[in-house]
Protein backbone atom coordinates (compact mmCIF):
# COMPACT_ATOMS: atom_id res chain seq x y z
CA UNK A 1 0.00 0.00 0.00
CA UNK A 2 1.72 3.27 -1.48
CA UNK A 3 2.27 5.51 1.99
CA UNK A 4 0.80 9.02 1.70
CA UNK A 5 2.49 12.28 1.07
CA UNK A 6 4.09 14.11 3.53
CA UNK A 7 3.37 17.64 4.19
CA UNK A 8 5.34 20.25 6.12
CA UNK A 9 4.00 23.64 7.02
CA UNK A 10 6.39 26.45 7.07
CA UNK A 11 5.71 29.66 8.09
CA UNK A 12 7.84 32.93 6.04
CA UNK A 13 10.21 34.69 8.76
CA UNK A 14 8.32 37.77 7.63
CA UNK A 15 5.63 36.80 9.30
CA UNK A 16 7.49 35.77 12.14
CA UNK A 17 9.68 38.99 12.74
CA UNK A 18 6.87 41.11 14.40
CA UNK A 19 5.80 38.20 17.03
CA UNK A 20 8.84 37.25 17.72
CA UNK A 21 10.32 40.68 18.25
CA UNK A 22 6.91 42.45 20.36
CA UNK A 23 7.84 39.15 22.70
CA UNK A 24 11.59 39.95 23.22
CA UNK A 25 10.39 43.54 23.85
CA UNK A 26 8.21 42.21 26.26
CA UNK A 27 9.68 39.84 27.90
CA UNK A 28 12.64 42.33 28.69
CA UNK A 29 9.72 44.58 30.04
CA UNK A 30 8.38 42.37 32.30
CA UNK A 31 11.69 41.24 33.70
CA UNK A 32 12.88 44.99 34.42
CA UNK A 33 9.08 45.65 35.80
CA UNK A 34 9.78 42.82 38.25
CA UNK A 35 12.64 44.05 39.31
CA UNK A 36 11.32 47.45 39.65
CA UNK A 37 8.35 46.17 41.39
CA UNK A 38 9.61 43.39 43.89
CA UNK A 39 13.05 44.88 44.19
CA UNK A 40 14.46 47.67 43.90
CA UNK A 41 11.80 49.79 43.39
CA UNK A 42 13.51 52.54 41.50
CA UNK A 43 12.53 53.59 38.23
CA UNK A 44 16.36 54.46 37.78
CA UNK A 45 17.16 50.95 37.95
CA UNK A 46 13.52 49.68 35.72
CA UNK A 47 14.81 51.85 32.90
CA UNK A 48 18.83 50.54 33.31
CA UNK A 49 17.49 47.12 33.35
CA UNK A 50 15.05 47.39 30.51
CA UNK A 51 17.56 48.90 27.90
CA UNK A 52 20.10 46.50 29.24
CA UNK A 53 17.99 43.56 28.26
CA UNK A 54 17.01 45.47 24.88
CA UNK A 55 20.89 45.77 24.56
CA UNK A 56 21.51 42.57 24.04
CA UNK A 57 19.75 42.34 21.03
CA UNK A 58 19.44 45.46 19.92
CA UNK A 59 22.80 47.37 21.18
CA UNK A 60 24.20 48.57 18.00
CA UNK A 61 20.97 50.20 16.74
CA UNK A 62 20.96 52.14 20.22
CA UNK A 63 24.25 53.40 19.74
CA UNK A 64 23.60 54.40 16.15
CA UNK A 65 20.64 56.14 17.12
CA UNK A 66 22.90 58.40 20.31
CA UNK A 67 25.16 58.80 17.72
CA UNK A 68 23.15 59.62 14.75
CA UNK A 69 21.17 62.24 17.55
CA UNK A 70 24.80 63.59 18.91
CA UNK A 71 25.92 64.48 15.55
CA UNK A 72 22.96 66.24 13.84
CA UNK A 73 22.21 68.67 17.05
CA UNK A 74 25.36 69.33 18.32
CA UNK A 75 27.96 69.07 15.93
CA UNK A 76 26.49 70.47 12.18
CA UNK A 77 27.96 74.10 13.05
CA UNK A 78 30.35 74.23 15.84
CA UNK A 79 33.64 73.56 13.99
CA UNK A 80 34.53 76.92 12.26
CA UNK A 81 36.98 78.78 14.20
CA UNK A 82 38.32 81.29 11.84
CA UNK A 83 37.38 82.85 7.83
CA UNK A 84 39.49 82.59 4.77
CA UNK A 85 40.61 85.92 3.70
CA UNK A 86 38.93 86.96 0.33
CA UNK A 87 39.21 89.37 -2.14
CA UNK A 88 36.94 92.33 -3.45
CA UNK A 89 34.73 89.91 -5.20
CA UNK A 90 34.00 87.40 -2.56
CA UNK A 91 36.71 85.10 -3.80
CA UNK A 92 39.33 82.90 -2.15
CA UNK A 93 42.90 82.91 -3.57
CA UNK A 94 43.01 79.11 -4.25
CA UNK A 95 42.09 75.39 -2.79
CA UNK A 96 43.11 72.37 -2.75
CA UNK A 97 41.49 68.80 -2.19
CA UNK A 98 43.28 65.99 -1.05
CA UNK A 99 41.00 62.79 -1.61
CA UNK A 100 38.06 65.00 -0.86
CA UNK A 101 36.34 65.94 -3.93
CA UNK A 102 32.62 64.86 -4.35
CA UNK A 103 32.30 66.44 -7.59
CA UNK A 104 30.81 63.09 -9.52
CA UNK A 105 33.71 62.20 -12.12
CA UNK A 106 33.48 59.13 -13.44
CA UNK A 107 37.32 58.90 -14.46
CA UNK A 108 39.58 61.13 -12.99
CA UNK A 109 42.58 60.48 -15.12
CA UNK A 110 40.49 60.95 -18.65
CA UNK A 111 38.28 64.04 -17.56
CA UNK A 112 35.97 64.83 -20.68
CA UNK A 113 35.37 68.64 -21.78
CA UNK A 114 32.33 68.71 -20.73
CA UNK A 115 33.17 67.39 -17.08
CA UNK A 116 35.98 70.09 -17.18
CA UNK A 117 33.74 72.96 -17.92
CA UNK A 118 30.99 71.95 -15.46
CA UNK A 119 33.90 71.64 -12.94
CA UNK A 120 35.11 74.77 -13.63
CA UNK A 121 31.51 76.21 -13.32
CA UNK A 122 30.84 75.30 -10.02
CA UNK A 123 34.04 76.31 -8.54
CA UNK A 124 35.06 79.94 -10.26
CA UNK A 125 32.18 81.75 -8.46
CA UNK A 126 33.76 81.59 -5.33
CA UNK A 127 37.93 80.45 -6.10
CA UNK A 128 39.59 83.49 -7.80
CA UNK A 129 43.05 81.27 -9.50
CA UNK A 130 43.00 77.64 -9.41
CA UNK A 131 41.55 74.26 -7.66
CA UNK A 132 43.06 71.50 -7.21
CA UNK A 133 41.41 68.36 -7.98
CA UNK A 134 42.53 64.58 -7.01
CA UNK A 135 42.93 62.28 -9.51
CA UNK A 136 43.50 58.50 -9.25
CA UNK A 137 44.79 55.27 -10.98
CA UNK A 138 44.06 52.07 -9.57
CA UNK A 139 46.14 49.25 -11.42
CA UNK A 140 47.10 46.02 -9.40
CA UNK A 141 44.71 46.30 -6.60
CA UNK A 142 46.72 50.11 -5.80
CA UNK A 143 44.77 53.38 -5.48
CA UNK A 144 47.46 55.80 -6.26
CA UNK A 145 46.76 59.24 -5.70
CA UNK A 146 47.86 62.32 -7.71
CA UNK A 147 46.25 65.94 -8.66
CA UNK A 148 45.16 68.11 -11.27
CA UNK A 149 44.92 71.66 -11.61
CA UNK A 150 42.17 73.29 -13.04
CA UNK A 151 42.86 77.22 -13.49
CA UNK A 152 39.26 79.61 -12.99
CA UNK A 153 38.63 83.17 -14.05
CA UNK A 154 40.38 85.25 -16.82
CA UNK A 155 43.58 82.39 -15.33
CA UNK A 156 42.37 79.98 -17.48
CA UNK A 157 42.06 82.13 -20.53
CA UNK A 158 45.61 83.90 -20.27
CA UNK A 159 48.33 82.14 -18.30
CA UNK A 160 50.75 85.04 -18.00
CA UNK A 161 49.03 86.01 -15.22
CA UNK A 162 49.92 83.26 -13.60
CA UNK A 163 53.48 83.77 -11.29
CA UNK A 164 54.17 80.52 -10.71
CA UNK A 165 52.49 77.70 -11.82
CA UNK A 166 53.68 75.33 -9.82
CA UNK A 167 52.74 77.23 -6.24
CA UNK A 168 50.89 75.18 -3.76
CA UNK A 169 46.98 76.57 -3.11
CA UNK A 170 46.26 78.72 -0.33
CA UNK A 171 43.62 76.69 1.03
CA UNK A 172 43.66 73.03 1.50
CA UNK A 173 41.27 70.43 2.63
CA UNK A 174 42.20 66.99 3.67
CA UNK A 175 40.26 64.06 5.17
CA UNK A 176 42.12 61.44 7.64
CA UNK A 177 40.00 58.56 9.67
CA UNK A 178 39.62 59.45 13.46
CA UNK A 179 39.77 56.05 15.71
CA UNK A 180 36.17 54.42 16.45
CA UNK A 181 34.81 53.41 19.67
CA UNK A 182 32.70 51.05 17.89
CA UNK A 183 34.49 50.21 14.10
CA UNK A 184 32.18 47.13 13.84
CA UNK A 185 29.17 49.69 13.91
CA UNK A 186 30.30 53.09 12.31
CA UNK A 187 33.45 55.15 11.35
CA UNK A 188 34.37 58.48 11.33
CA UNK A 189 36.21 60.95 9.49
CA UNK A 190 37.46 64.56 9.85
CA UNK A 191 37.97 66.75 7.26
CA UNK A 192 40.38 69.90 7.66
CA UNK A 193 40.40 72.84 6.06
CA UNK A 194 43.24 74.96 6.89
CA UNK A 195 45.41 78.26 5.36
CA UNK A 196 48.46 77.10 4.17
CA UNK A 197 49.86 80.64 4.10
CA UNK A 198 49.29 81.22 8.07
CA UNK A 199 49.61 77.12 9.03
CA UNK A 200 46.19 77.83 10.78
CA UNK A 201 43.34 75.20 10.75
CA UNK A 202 40.00 77.37 9.78
CA UNK A 203 37.41 74.52 10.37
CA UNK A 204 36.99 70.91 10.60
CA UNK A 205 33.79 68.82 9.64
CA UNK A 206 32.81 65.58 10.06
CA UNK A 207 31.71 62.44 8.11
CA UNK A 208 30.09 59.37 10.03
CA UNK A 209 29.45 56.36 8.35
CA UNK A 210 27.28 53.90 9.60
CA UNK A 211 28.25 50.02 9.03
CA UNK A 212 25.81 47.89 8.16
CA UNK A 213 26.54 44.43 10.91
CA UNK A 214 24.70 41.39 11.34
CA UNK A 215 23.83 40.57 15.03
CA UNK A 216 23.98 37.22 15.03
CA UNK A 217 21.36 36.26 18.25
CA UNK A 218 18.81 38.87 15.97
CA UNK A 219 19.01 37.37 12.91
CA UNK A 220 18.61 33.68 14.79
CA UNK A 221 15.93 33.87 17.06
CA UNK A 222 14.11 37.12 15.66
CA UNK A 223 14.07 36.31 12.85
CA UNK A 224 16.44 39.51 11.32
CA UNK A 225 17.35 38.66 7.88
CA UNK A 226 19.85 40.87 5.54
CA UNK A 227 16.68 43.39 4.02
CA UNK A 228 15.48 43.60 7.34
CA UNK A 229 19.45 44.99 8.82
CA UNK A 230 19.39 47.03 5.37
CA UNK A 231 16.00 48.74 6.61
CA UNK A 232 17.20 49.76 9.56
CA UNK A 233 20.61 51.31 8.80
CA UNK A 234 20.96 55.36 9.57
CA UNK A 235 22.15 57.46 6.71
CA UNK A 236 25.66 58.29 6.88
CA UNK A 237 26.24 61.71 8.50
CA UNK A 238 28.47 64.72 7.41
CA UNK A 239 28.23 68.52 7.24
CA UNK A 240 31.19 68.91 5.12
CA UNK A 241 29.18 71.12 2.35
CA UNK A 242 27.72 73.04 5.44
CA UNK A 243 30.94 74.03 6.12
CA UNK A 244 32.38 74.13 2.70
CA UNK A 245 29.71 76.89 1.70
CA UNK A 246 30.12 79.21 4.92
CA UNK A 247 33.93 78.74 4.08
CA UNK A 248 34.28 79.64 0.70
CA UNK A 249 31.21 81.19 -0.97
CA UNK A 250 29.23 83.08 1.18
CA UNK A 251 29.08 82.77 4.78
CA UNK A 252 26.40 85.10 5.78
CA UNK A 253 24.26 83.32 3.81
CA UNK A 254 23.81 80.42 5.34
Amino acid sequence: MPSMPSFEFVIPDGILFLPANLSFISFCFVISFILYKLIFRSKIVFIVSLVSLLSIAYSDIFIKYSLDKYYKYTKMDSTIYSYPQKDEEGKVDSLATIRVYKHPLNSLTNISSKQEENLINLHEGHISKFIDIPTYTYKYNKLSYNKKRFYLNFYKYDESFIEDKNANARYIVTIKEKESQFPAIYKEFEYRFKDIDSGVVLATAFYVRFENNLNKLRNKFLYWNKEKEEFFVFKDIENFDNIYKKLFIDERDF
